[in-house]
């Protein structure tokens, strides 16, 4: 199983990372914006990807994989939970790297590739 250390040592390959307390449980952030985060105990965890890539991971995998959408106010599209005891260490770095990429501001990506 994935474990939240896991997911730390992940999210620090990533420039302007920050652990922040969100709702008593540890995310991540880029730049001021959340990027990844634990919950339910860390046994799954919400990745801040495109909708698209969300609805195509839960097309593969309904069991592991599941949409996230914030209903309060206006529906709005949050992210991908996953199952960190169902889900590959590869996956997670991929899901953590895609995340990172969606809310990282444009010249940090850049000066991330360039480097």
């Amino acid at each position: 199983m994935i474990t939240l250390d896991d997911i730390r040592r992940y999210v620090a390959a990533f420039p302007e990372v920050e652990e922040v307390t969100h709702f008593r449980m540890p995310s991540f952030k880029v730049s001021g914006k959340p990027f990844a985060g634990a919950e339910k105990g860390a046994t799954t965890a919400v990745f801040s990807v495109s909708q698209q890539e969300a609805a195509t991971a839960v097309a593969d995998d309904p069991t592991t994989y599941e949409e996230v959408w914030r209903t309060a106010g206006r529906r709005s599209f949050v992210g991908l939970r996953v199952d960190l005891t169902k889900v590959a260490e590869d996956r997670v770095k991929e899901l953590v790297e895609h995340a990172w990429r969606n809310k990282a501001p444009k010249r940090v990506v850049a000066a991330y590739d360039a480097g």
